[in-house]
């Protein structure tokens, strides 16, 4: 099990998650999505090229387990305004049919020591759907610290958003 930036070479699984996803999941916000881009996209991120208003760089990870996509992990290299209430310094997916095997606190604890080696991070903001029990149990089984609790109002509605801190 490994963690690596995007690549073409995965990229049919990608494209398979994304179809998981839609299936399960079809109005919910999308982590796998734009297949033609996303290494091209992922590389800007992180270099700072052309981003976004709103956007700060970030490390976009995959999982890869037997040759097999598994999921991605973005890594926020600081936080902005938006991301302290909703979003904090990494987000992730788990493609549906590998969920609940692990994966989701295992490709965390692979992402943290990014955050501690190669960012210099002494914590990390990660927040999630005060719903997403899956998250929940990812966060805190990673040494997840919860902070409080806020509401956020985003495109899909109000959301319950938690906020925890783990420290590296």
């Amino acid at each position: 099990m490994r963690l690596i930036r995007p690549n073409n070479q995965y990229i049919q699984g990608y494209i398979e998650a994304n179809e998981e996803d839609e299936m399960f999941r079809p109005n919910a916000e999308r982590r796998f999505n734009h297949p033609e881009t996303i290494v091209e996209s992922s590389y800007n991120l992180e270099h700072g090229i052309n981003l976004p208003t709103n956007y700060v760089k970030s490390t976009t990870f995959w999982l890869i387990d037997n040759e097999k996509f598994i999921g991605e992990i973005s890594i926020r290299h600081e936080l902005n305004s938006f991301l302290i209430n909703y979003g904090g310094h990494i987000g992730y997916e788990i493609r549906q049919s590998e969920c609940m095997k692990g994966y989701g606190t295992k490709m965390l604890s692979m992402a943290l020591k990014y955050c501690k080696e190669t960012l210099n991070l002494n914590k990390v903001l990660i927040t999630c759907d005060d719903d997403n029990i899956g998250s929940i149990k990812v966060i805190e089984n990673n040494g997840g610290i919860l902070e409080n609790k806020v509401k956020n109002n985003l495109s899909r509605g109000n959301v319950i958003t938690r906020r925890y801190w783990i420290n590296l």
